[in-house]
């Protein structure tokens, strides 16, 4: 009998250009076609993806422009039409000044963009606690949510049964002091509420900050990023099992599937 062939598509938006990827899970081959450009060029940006009225959208909110100093760091927000090959601009996010590597997840028809990180002219860099609050239907940015309990920037976040976002590790700071947090942070949109789940193991192994990583049914997975002694890159692949019947409670293991391969960002 003949196995039936999955595709999966994935979005990502490097520097000016959107690129879709086609993904056949059977062969494990990427077929690579090229988008509209972004309106600018844009990079540290948070994106996510939602689907309003059939139709699939991808958006794009902070981040840094082509001059890749501080005063480039801006709030703009920009939204991509699958069906169209369109991109417009949204309003911006609601914050005093721009960041980089905030992350955004969607649950129901809110987008959520976490954390993220300011930069000063004379250097300094001060880790955001703010909540974005973004209204795929109405395309407006709500009032913020509860700010996150442990300020974080390049962590891993991802949305979990449509109902909780978690924010693991990442790198928390103000000025010129800093470092990767354990911290495994949990926000209820539901209750705009946080919770503190089993944090990863308090060493360089776990801590992290540009990993990335995604939730599998009950399961977190994130890997590379780098370690906040040295800044290395990392090769470990983390996982996280969530306990169902109380997801703040995680069981962490990891395994390095190549040694050379190391990933940040």
């Amino acid at each position: 009998m003949k196995t039936k062939m999955k595709t999966s598509v994935c979005f990502f938006i490097s520097g000016c250009l959107s690129l879709l990827f086609h993904l056949n899970v059977r062969c494990q081959h990427w077929e690579i076609s090229e988008l509209a450009p972004l309106p600018e060029p844009v990079s540290n940006n948070a994106v996510a993806s939602a689907t309003v009225n059939g139709n699939t959208y991808v958006y794009s909110f902070c981040g840094i422009d082509s001059s890749k100093t501080h005063s480039g760091i801006h709030l703009k927000s920009f939204r991509f039409d699958v069906n169209q090959n369109l991109w417009e601009s949204l309003p911006d996010v609601p914050d005093t000044l721009g960041k980089i590597a905030a992350s955004a997840s969607r649950i129901k028809d809110t987008i959520y963009i976490i954390g993220g990180y300011h930069v000063m002219p004379n250097g300094y860099e001060y880790t955001s606690n703010k909540v974005h609050r973004f209204n795929v239907v109405t395309n407006q940015f709500m009032s913020d949510g509860a700010p996150v309990t442990v300020p974080v920037d390049d962590h891993v976040q991802a949305a979990w049964r449509d109902s909780l976002i978690f924010v693991i590790t990442g790198w928390s700071g103000s000025g010129f002091s800093g470092g990767n947090v354990a911290n495994v942070q949990i926000y209820n949109p539901s209750l705009n509420s946080w919770m503190q789940a089993t944090p990863v193991p308090n060493n360089n192994i776990y801590k992290s900050f540009g990993a990335s990583g995604v939730i599998i049914g009950d399961t977190i997975y994130y890997y590379g990023g780098a370690n906040g002694s040295s800044f290395g890159p990392q090769n470990q692949l983390r996982k996280g099992v969530i306990n169902p019947s109380d997801p703040t409670q995680i069981s962490w293991s990891y395994q390095i599937p190549d040694a050379a391969i190391k990933g940040y960002r």
